[in-house]
């Protein structure tokens, strides 16, 4: 599939975000891809194929640092134009162990790169993309990890946990203001799949992070999710077939089937939400879809 569109990819260069890029690129997607290894950005803007045609700009950046964001957007804009759709996967297990002895300093700072960077990029995204309309809808994917609907609850790892799910809730009201607005955006779960994150877990011990230390060990000798679920699900998001799917918080482990329809899924309101009672208590409430 080729196309002229622009997307933005944050932590590209390594991981789940390389996977995802490289995806994009075969799909003929021009690329601005970003991290903090400029030596893992000049890898990736060498090693990747891509089609004829399109292009790969890579940027160093800490988003966790103050502005970061509002500099990085600036910059995509100078690139060409405003990224057609962003996909926000920068993240790490910041502070590890239990809420009761984390250094509490360090515990907020994860919500820096793990919520606010993501959220930043976000605010600044929309304030453009809403002064400058489109006639194609854009498309946010906020890539997520443990804490963002798992049926498990693991210990140690709170900051992170707490830090992903109030992404998914982000997701929410952001489409409920912006959706009638031409705009998308969607949270998607890549599954247990290993990457830098999984390396911190084993590094932590059993210890700091219970039986998730065991459960990354395994992640990490090969009994995790392929990375090709997540590059499958944010392509297919990507695409035109998807327009109108949005506020939704998706498996990529297991939601590929109704990826496969999408109709169906924007036709059902409460599909792929979080909200599970309200329904059933409060009645059903008017939403956007």
């Amino acid at each position: 599939m080729r196309t002229s569109r622009t997307a933005l990819v944050t932590g590209g260069a390594k991981g789940i975000g390389r996977s995802i890029a490289t995806a994009l690129a075969r799909d003929g997607w021009n690329l601005i891809v970003c991290g903090r290894d400029e030596e893992a950005l000049s890898r990736f803007a060498t090693e990747v194929e891509r089609p004829r045609g399109t292009t790969i700009r890579c940027i160093p950046i800490d988003l966790s640092q103050g502005g970061a964001a509002p500099r990085l957007l600036q910059a995509s804009i100078e690139a060409g134009s405003l990224p057609d759709a962003i996909v926000c996967n920068a993240g790490n297990y910041g502070a590890l162990g239990s809420f009761a002895d984390v250094d509490f300093v360090k515990w907020k700072r994860s919500f820096d790169l793990n919520f606010f960077a993501a959220a930043e990029l976000v605010h600044e995204y929309l304030k453009v993309a809403l002064a400058v309309p489109s006639s194609a809808r854009r498309k946010i994917v906020i890539v997520g990890g443990s804490g963002i609907g798992g049926a498990r609850v693991w210990p140690g790892i709170s900051a992170y946990g707490c830090a992903k799910s109030a992404l998914v809730r982000l997701v929410e009201f952001v489409h409920e203001e912006v959706y009638t607005k031409g705009i998308d955006i969607n949270c998607l779960a890549p599954g247990a799949v290993s990457t830098g994150i999984t390396d911190q877990a084993v590094a932590a011990g059993a210890t700091a992070i219970g039986d998730l230390h065991r459960v990354s060990l395994q992640v990490r000798d090969g009994g995790g999710d392929p990375p090709a679920l997540v590059e499958a699900a944010v392509a297919v998001l990507l695409r035109p077939a998807c327009d109108g799917l949005s506020g939704r918080l998706i498996s990529a482990k297991w939601d590929s089937e109704r990826l496969a329809h999408p109709s169906e899924v924007i036709d059902d309101a409460d599909l792929l939400r979080l909200r599970r009672i309200d329904a059933d208590l409060f009645g059903r409430l008017p939403s956007n879809r």
